[in-house]
């Protein structure tokens, strides 16, 4: 029957290949920095400081925030991952980076795409073997392949909600 899900192969050549597309994919965040660095330095500075309602993260800090999930959580749920069984990972807000709007918008980018560097470094350097150890991620069984697909799909959300903050924004200057 089709309407089952049903769990993908697990032969060793079928997982080399899903590991090797979810770092590929993690390398999105990469590319995508670097894409957006022209088009976000030519905005007026309003346009990436400032948030459009109170508990929403500027586009600075929305990079900020990124680069400290990858260089601070992330990599602390893999460490978790190969050393206990099962660990419990809850997914956290984006934290609110002190400071991330008076910092140069090119400086978080560099940062953004070293910290995603060091996040795929050591993915890449976790055993094969590993990536099939269970946890729990925001009450989900899973396993490492589901927790990197998670850290995908996130970006992903909070690329696409910049993007049409800023395609849906007025980013005239305002005359005065």
């Amino acid at each position: 029957m089709l309407d089952r899900y049903s769990e993908p192969r697990r032969d060793a050549a079928t997982l080399a290949a899903r590991r090797a597309a979810l770092l590929d994919q993690l390398g999105w965040l990469e590319d995508e920095a670097t894409a957006l660095a022209p088009l976000l330095s030519a905005l007026p500075a309003w346009a990436v400081e400032q948030a459009p309602m109170p508990d929403d993260l500027s586009a600075k800090e929305t990079f900020a925030a990124l680069a400290t999930l990858d260089r601070d959580v992330y990599p602390a749920w893999i460490g978790r991952l190969q050393a206990e069984d099962a660990p419990a990972l809850d997914t956290p807000a984006l934290p609110g980076p002190e400071g991330a709007n008076d910092r140069p918008l090119d400086d978080l980018l560099v940062d953004l795409r070293a910290a995603r560097a060091g996040l795929r470094e050591t993915l890449a350097a976790v055993p094969a073997q590993a990536w099939n150890r269970r946890a729990v991620l925001d009450g989900e069984a899973t396993d490492l392949y589901g927790v990197a697909l998670a850290i995908v799909r996130r970006d992903a959300d909070h690329l696409k909600t910049l993007a049409y903050r800023l395609h849906e924004a007025d980013l005239r200057t305002p005359k005065g």
